[in-house]
C-alpha cells in the first residue's frame, strides 16, 4: 500500500542520514520533497500541512542543533510525527466482557464480510472462542457467505432470530452466551453508498448490542473518498477504529494517513490480501518505520511465529547440527518461506535492506516453487540420497515436476553447494565463521535500526 510513499521517504531519509550538518534552507528543501511524495500518495492537504509544521517545529529544536548526526535526529521525528499521525500508539482490542460484542459496519464491497472471517481467524490463534453472526436481513446471499468462511476457520456460525437486523443481533448475542463464546463478530449490512435508512440500521443495532469494539471497515483503494464515508459512519455510530481492506494493491496509501488525523478513528488492522490468512494488526509506530525504510523486525518475527511450524523448524534444525539436511528439508523450509510471503515480503521487513520497489516487485517466487515441484516428484529414497539420481531418474523426475533436466541439475548442484557449505559449519570453525559474519554485519542482532526511537 505504501509502496511509492516509501520509495520517496526512504530516499530522503538516506540522503539525511549522512548529513553531518543541515541548515535551515537544507531543511525547507527537504520538507518541499517530503510534501511532494505525501500529496502524490494522495494524503489529505490539512494532514500534509499538519504533518510538515510538526516536524519543521521540531527540526528546528535545540536538540537537532547539538546533535553530531543531526540527519538521524529529524528521521526520528518524523518517524515519530508519523506514527502519531497514524494513530500513535497500537491498541488492542476491549475483550473485558463475555461476550464481547465486535460491530463490524461498512459500505457494500469494501470486503466486511470476508474481513469477519479474517478477524474471526486472528482471535482463535489468541486463544479466544469466537463465533461469527451476520444481521443483514435484505442480503441472504451475504450471510450464507459468512457462515461458508465461519466453516474454514472452524468457528460457529449463529443465526441470529427476527424480523429487524436489532432483534436478530439481540438474539444472536443471547446464543453466544449460551455457548461459552469470548468474542461474537457481528457483521451489519452494506449499500452502495451512504443513505439515512443505512445509518438508523446501524445505530438501532448498535444501540441493541452495546458492542465492545464498533469497526469500520474501508477499501484503501477509494483513496480520498474513504474521508466523508469513515466522517459519516463515525457521525452515526462512534466508532473505535477502522479496518482497511485492499492493502496489496498498487494504492497510494493516503487513506491511511488520513484517516486517523482527520476522523480521529485510528486504524487497527489491515487486509493484506485475498487469502484469509492475509491480515494483520496495524502497528502505527512500526508501520512508520517501514514507510521510511527501516524495516520491521518485530512484525517479522511476529510473521515467523505464527507461520513457520516450529517442531518442523526444530526437527530441521536438529538435521542441520548433524549433517543430515535432505532434498525433503529443503523443500519444507522453502515452503515455509513461501508462507510467509515470500522473499520480497521478507526483504520488506528487514532494516538496512535498500531495493527499488520496482526489484521488489518483479522479485518473482515460481523459481522456489519449481524446486519445490522437483523435490516433490522424487521418491523418499531419492531425496534423501540425490547422488543415486541418475539420467533416466532425472528425466521421470524433470516429466513429473513440469520442469527440464537442466533446470533440475541446476538445483542439485546448488543444493550439492550448501551440503558442503553446512559441513563446513560445524564445530568451532563453523562458531568462528558466524562471529566473522556477525561482525562483517556490525552485530545486527544488538541494537535498533539507525533512526528509530530507543526502547522504553
Amino acid at each position: 500500500m505504501f509502496n511509492r510513499l516509501s520509495e520517496k521517504l526512504g530516499d530522503i531519509a538516506h540522503k539525511l542520514r549522512g548529513s553531518a550538518r543541515i541548515s535551515e534552507s537544507d531543511l525547507d528543501a527537504t520538507l518541499r520533497e517530503m510534501r511532494m511524495a505525501l500529496l502524490e500518495a494522495d494524503v489529505a492537504l490539512p494532514v500534509v500541512r499538519h504533518l510538515m509544521e510538526e516536524v519543521r517545529e521540531q527540526a528546528l529544536g535545540a536538540e537537532v542543533a547539538r546533535s553530531l548526526q543531526p540527519g538521524q535526529v529529524i528521521i526520528k521525528i518524523l518517524h515519530d510525527v508519523l506514527a502519531d499521525l497514524l494513530g500513535g500508539q497500537r491498541r488492542d482490542l476491549d475483550l473485558s466482557k463475555i461476550p464481547s460484542v465486535i460491530l463490524l459496519c461498512g459500505l457494500q464491497g469494501a470486503g466486511k464480510t470476508t474481513t469477519a472471517g479474517k478477524l474471526a481467524r486472528l482471535l482463535v490463534a489468541q486463544g479466544k472462542k469466537v463465533a461469527l453472526t451476520s444481521v443483514d436481513a435484505t442480503r441472504p446471499a451475504a450471510r450464507e457467505q459468512l457462515q461458508v468462511l465461519a466453516g474454514q476457520v472452524d468457528v460457529p456460525y449463529i443465526a441470529g432470530v427476527g424480523q429487524t437486523a436489532a432483534a436478530m443481533a439481540r438474539s444472536a448475542i443471547n446464543e453466544a452466551g449460551r455457548s461459552g463464546c469470548h468474542v461474537l463478530i457481528l457483521d451489519t449490512a452494506g449499500r452502495q453508498v451512504v443513505d439515512d435508512a443505512l445509518m438508523a440500521e446501524i445505530r438501532e443495532v448498535a444501540e441493541a448490542v452495546k458492542a465492545s469494539e464498533r469497526l469500520l471497515v474501508l477499501d484503501s483503494m477509494t483513496g480520498q473518498t474513504a474521508l466523508p464515508i469513515a466522517e459519516q459512519f463515525h457521525a452515526a455510530v462512534t466508532m473505535t477504529g477502522c479496518i482497511l481492506t485492499k492493502t496489496d494493491a498498487d494504492v497510494r496509501g493516503g487513506a491511511a494517513l488520513s484517516v486517523a488525523r482527520s476522523t480521529g478513528v485510528p486504524v487497527r488492522y489491515v487486509g493484506t490480501g485475498e487469502k484469509i490468512e492475509a491480515f494483520e494488526v496495524f502497528d502505527p509506530r512500526r508501520m512508520a518505520g517501514r514507510i521510511l525504510g527501516q524495516g520491521d523486525v518485530v512484525g517479522l518475527v511476529e510473521k515467523i511465529q505464527s507461520t513457520v511450524d516450529h517442531a518442523q523448524a526444530q526437527k530441521a534444525a536438529d538435521k542441520l547440527k548433524k549433517g543430515q539436511f535432505d532434498l525433503g528439508d529443503f523443500a519444507e523450509q522453502l515452503g515455509q518461506m513461501q508462507n510467509m510471503g515470500g522473499m520480497a515480503g521478507m526483504l520488506k521487513m528487514l532494516p538496512g535492506v535498500k531495493l527499488p520497489q520496482e526489484a521488489l516487485a518483479q522479485m518473482d517466487d515460481k523459481p522456489i516453487k519449481r524446486m519445490q515441484a522437483m523435490v516433490y516428484s522424487m521418491t523418499l529414497k531419492e531425496r534423501r540420497y540425490p547422488k543415486i539420481i541418475n539420467g533416466s531418474r532425472k528425466k521421470r523426475i524433470a516429466a513429473g515436476s513440469g520442469t527440464t533436466v537442466q533446470e533440475l541439475n541446476q538445483m542439485l548442484k546448488q543444493f550439492a553447494q550448501m551440503q558442503k557449505m553446512m559441513k563446513k559449519m560445524k564445530g568451532s570453525k563453523g562458531r568462528r565463521m558466524m562471529a566473522q559474519l556477525a561482525g562483517r554485519f556490525g552485530g545486527m542482532g544488538g541494537g535498533m535500526p539507525p533512526g528509530m526511537p530507543p526502547k522504553k
